[in-house]
């Protein structure tokens, strides 16, 4: 894989430390790009600013210099940031002292066992042969993830277009925010997510049309094995549903959870969400009972004729509409829900709902294709049957 990698080490600097010894080698080695940090708040930032790095080469006790020079020296470690930064790269704890056991395994519950290794600094440094160990055991992670190859040439796409749309905006109009924003307000709907959506909307047509991308897509290969049911079960709940932030804004497409029995999906579009003149938002209901006998009664047809399968989940009858996975209850990924047209709409008081949203909501594009449906199913219109005859005159 391509990318730099981040030596955070508070010697990493400093000549004639083992540490920076080390960096040097890294350094001048021109298979790999390193980029050296030495202190825990830069380290935060760097992590934050660089969506994707080849690995963290981390230490894990790093001195802390005291605004007080009268106060001795603090300590910290990198643990809260592991806690709390998503990484997408090897990490590579290499320090004097031996973490705990406890640590070790909280860590691993993070990142998983195969992402994250623990060595300790040899007492009898010698650079080449930790440079060489160092080396090995990042190739090793690399041949054993080579489905992490695309991500990382994906990530560094997204990079490098991001650069160029924001250049080409501000070429157009330096004001391009306020200019987005001041026209959503005009149409009512929240100038924020408008910002947002517009710009990734351009990112896309970006993203797709990037030759490199598109090639390594292209050339992809499933694995031997493949995906296991609930490993793909997994993937495509992720895909579904999006895991709501703590003060995430109420949006089109939130789950709610009015009793242990009724769900309810919000349906009101965006601009009316942020409307303050309106009073109720609109929902389709998920009842969990009614969505658990029709589930069962597809099982037990299921059993009998497999090929069943493909006419469950294609929401071919216009009353309904089904969605695999619902997250009824968190990391259930077996779960069905249906959605009755013909009773599912009902109006909720915006202010009295707040208390009863999920961690959930359904994703782009099938919380649009759910209200295109509804849509649909309201604005059907019947015509007379056609006779018999006339059926068999044109096939004739």
């Amino acid at each position: 894989m391509n990318g730099v990698i981040l030596y955070a080490d508070d010697d990493v600097l400093n000549d004639g430390t083992y540490e920076n010894k080390l960096f040097q080698k890294f350094n001048r080695s021109l298979d790999y790009s390193i980029l050296p940090i030495t202190n825990i708040s830069d380290l935060e930032k760097t992590i934050s600013s660089i969506s994707t790095f080849r690995a963290l080469l981390l230490d894990w006790t790093f001195k802390k210099p005291s605004e007080d020079e009268e106060m001795p020296e603090m300590n910290e470690n990198p643990l809260d940031i592991l806690r709390s930064k998503k990484i997408y790269s090897l990490v590579y704890i290499y320090s004097r002292e031996e973490l705990a056991n406890e640590l070790q395994e909280e860590l691993k519950g993070i990142f998983g066992t195969e992402k994250i290794y623990f060595e300790k600094k040899a007492s009898d440094f010698d650079e080449e042969q930790e440079f060489a160990k160092i080396c090995s055991e990042i190739a090793s992670f690399e041949d054993k993830n080579k489905h992490m190859e695309i991500p990382f040439i994906w990530s560094q796409s997204i990079n490098q277009s991001v650069q160029m749309i924001f250049s080409e905006l501000e070429q157009a109009d330096p004001n391009w925010i306020s200019e987005i924003k001041d026209t959503a307000k005009e149409d009512k709907s929240d100038p924020v997510s408008e910002v947002i959506n517009i710009f990734h909307n351009v990112l896309n047509e970006s993203l797709i049309q990037d030759t490199v991308l598109r090639e390594i897509l292209e050339k992809d290969q499933n694995p031997v094995n493949g995906s296991t049911e609930e490993s793909a079960a997994r993937l495509y709940y992720r895909i579904f549903y999006s895991k709501l932030n703590e003060n995430a804004p109420i949006m089109t497409g939130d789950i709610f959870k009015f009793d242990d029995n009724e769900y309810g999906l919000l349906i009101t579009p965006e601009c009316d969400i942020t409307d303050t003149e309106k009073e109720f938002y609109e929902f389709l209901i998920i009842m969990k009972d009614k969505s658990k006998e029709y589930q069962d009664e597809k099982k037990k047809k299921f059993i009998k004729d497999q090929k069943s399968v493909k006419s469950i989940f294609n929401n071919g009858i216009i009353s309904r509409h089904i969605l695999p996975s619902f997250p009824f209850d968190i990391q259930q990924y077996d779960a069905v829900a249906l959605i009755n047209f013909i009773s599912a709409f009902v109006s909720k008081n915006k202010n009295e709902i707040k208390e009863y949203r999920t961690e959930f909501k359904l994703n782009s594009p099938y919380i649009h294709q759910l209200r295109q449906r509804y849509i649909a199913f309201l604005g059907r219109y019947g015509v007379p049957a056609i006779p018999d005859s006339l059926r068999t005159y044109n096939l004739k």
